[in-house]
């Protein structure tokens, strides 16, 4: 234990293969420990990754922590990739709101039996009783446009499934 001013907090080492992952913290006739959370912080963040190197698996990985009125989120990557993105891991791993959306918006659709604006689309959704905000609903559209669910012609008649879209007679041939 060890107390500042205002706090008492339950400090201990925590050893990975031998070493000690968090040496700063104090013990009997140990370091002084600094005041300031962002040294803390990197020293542990510092410890964490050399205790880390010494594993044989580099994998990416997401660890989360809560105790009392602190949390914390670790994120550990290859350095020589691009950072994990945690919204992107998030929504592979629970389906994400987007999907909820992405259903509703096309059920909607299919149900109008006619394009939809993304106005109508929103007004469709408020509707049936599945509330999703205007940002949520105009990425969805734009992902069920990306991947093919949806068609979205320059026509300004709104979006549609792509069964509608239909072969029109060629006036030149």
């Amino acid at each position: 234990m060890f107390t500042n001013a205002t706090s008492t907090y339950k400090l201990g080492l925590v050893k990975v293969q031998g070493r000690n992952v968090f040496p700063f913290v104090p013990g009997p006739g140990g370091p002084d420990v600094t005041t300031d959370p962002r040294t803390v912080a990197s020293r542990a963040a510092r410890d964490l990754l050399l205790a880390l190197a010494d594993l044989p698996s580099r994998a990416a990985l997401r660890v989360t922590e809560a105790d009392g009125r602190l949390a914390c989120l670790i994120l550990v990557w290859d350095a020589s990739r691009v950072m994990p993105a945690v919204a992107a891991e998030k929504q592979m791993r629970m389906g994400g709101r987007r999907a909820d959306c992405k259903r509703d918006i096309l059920e909607v659709v299919r149900v109008a039996d006619r394009p939809l604006t993304r106005k109508q689309v929103l007004k469709a959704l408020r509707a049936a009783g599945r509330d999703h905000g205007y940002g949520t609903v105009a990425k969805a559209l734009a992902d069920l446009t990306a991947c093919g669910e949806l068609l979205n012609p320059k026509d300004k008649r709104g979006y549609r499934l792509p069964a509608w879209d239909r072969e029109h007679p060629n006036l030149f041939t």
